[in-house]
């Protein structure tokens, strides 16, 4: 078991580098961060948390009104007494399709399947079987004002191992709150 959280971890930070490696062929890169809290769950019910992810978008996967970008970072949620916790670090390509600008909103869509590392494999009473989960993830949002600096949204969020263990309740989010900024 110990190998496998090894292999695990190698994998997951091999994942955060991989996006600094590349460069950007038509324009700097943008690096951001985005700051969530889990407004509403389902898988626990009771679940409450953040997450807090760092972006990196190197402007060379863009194709019209499509581009990818990368995301890594930390989820943190728990549950009422009797107080459970977990921790989840992962990293993700994002597929964003951005609409026209209207005035001073721009509108976009994401989808997004990463991979992530749970710190323990219970959350309250759910085995979730493993260390290891993809993390889905799927939002609306709009860049505001003239720079496009700053980002609100929406998201959904569920981690499941897929059934690669015996066990797998899954962690069901589907009410997340975003707020990001984009370093230009």
């Amino acid at each position: 078991m110990r190998a496998m959280e090894r292999l695990n971890q190698s994998l997951i930070l091999l994942a955060l580098l991989l996006p600094s490696l590349v460069i950007a062929a038509d324009g700097q890169p943008y690096y951001g961060v985005t700051a969530s809290y889990a407004a509403t769950s389902s898988e626990p019910s009771d679940l409450h948390g953040y997450q807090l992810m760092f972006n990196y978008d190197p402007q060379r996967f863009k194709w019209r009104q499509f581009n990818i970008y990368f995301d890594g970072g930390i989820s943190h949620f728990s549950t009422p007494p009797p107080n459970s916790t977990i921790n989840i670090y992962s990293v993700a390509p994002v597929v964003r399709y951005t609409f026209k600008k209207h005035g001073p909103v721009h509108p976009y869509l994401e989808l997004s399947i990463g991979l992530s590392y749970l710190n323990h494999t219970r959350i309250y009473n759910r085995n979730q079987g493993m260390h290891f989960a993809f993390q889905d993830r799927m939002g609306i949002g709009t860049f505001l004002g003239a720079s496009e600096q700053v980002t609100v949204g929406v998201h959904a969020l569920h981690y499941s191992n897929a059934h690669l263990a015996h066990n797998n309740s899954g962690i069901t989010v589907p009410l997340v709150l975003d707020v990001g900024y984009r370093f230009q």
